[in-house]
């Protein structure tokens, strides 16, 4: 769990410094064992629910360890935002995990539509498809832009070898699949929502590379092949 944990603390980092949790209600969306809800209760949020497809019986485990949050942490399994019925939140997050939403441009539209008038949609996720990385098979070669420049055919050939359990045939079919998102591709579902952007900030890292990748990213016609990453608050008009 202590990766977990890390992976918080970064995403948090990240965004930027004015947010706030105190006396919020916070929807975490993919919360797993719950680390971050329990970052959230910690940091003063009125409550937390997080939701998952899984069964919740990890995160219960991680509140078992801090009774005193119980009060103000909840979790759930649902198949979709619509099991939620009416519940709105403060703030919704969505945590390194845009990359892999099934059908992002219906899911976005979901997600804001569980924000309270003026409340804030954080999203914050990398690497992006075309980015060097963005393939996800950095176990397979440490060729950059390997995703790009070999068919999907013949990366999913080769991914065999090493998750012959998964037997996929696509991005989209591996675990936790991948929707091959690009920057552009973002951006314009973001356009498509009434939610107006606070905060935008790609190759949010401390990691050499993604501080070398901030020169080239600059020059338009290099950006997607340099932005490794988006972190971005937007907020629901009041």
């Amino acid at each position: 769990m202590a990766w977990r944990a890390t992976a918080t603390r970064r995403f948090f980092h990240r965004m930027p410094d004015w947010l706030q949790f105190a006396d919020k209600t916070v929807l975490d969306i993919g919360c797993g064992r719950g680390i971050t809800c329990l970052h959230l209760a910690r940091s003063g949020a009125k409550h937390v629910l997080g939701v998952d497809i899984q069964p919740p019986n990890n995160a219960l485990d991680s509140l078992e360890n801090e009774p005193e949050l119980k009060e103000r942490c909840e979790f759930r399994q649902i198949e979709s935002l619509r099991d939620l019925g009416d519940r709105t939140f403060d703030m919704v997050l969505s945590q390194d995990s845009f990359e892999h939403y099934a059908d992002p441009e219906n899911f976005v539209h979901e997600m804001a539509h569980r924000l309270a008038p003026g409340g804030l949609l954080l999203i914050g996720f990398g690497p992006l498809w075309k980015s060097p990385f963005g393939g996800h098979i950095d176990f397979i070669t440490p060729l950059p832009w390997a995703q790009l420049l070999f068919s999907e055919r013949v990366i999913m050939f080769e991914r065999l070898r090493y998750r012959p359990d998964e037997r996929a045939t696509s991005f989209s079919e591996i675990k936790g699949g991948l929707n091959k998102m690009t920057l552009r591709r973002f951006k314009a579902i973001m356009a498509s929502t009434e939610l107006e952007c606070l905060y935008f900030a790609t190759n949010r890292s401390d990691h050499p590379a993604v501080r070398l990748f901030r020169l080239p990213e600059r020059i338009p016609p290099l950006r997607e092949l340099f932005a490794s990453n988006v972190y971005s608050v937007w907020r629901r008009p009041a």
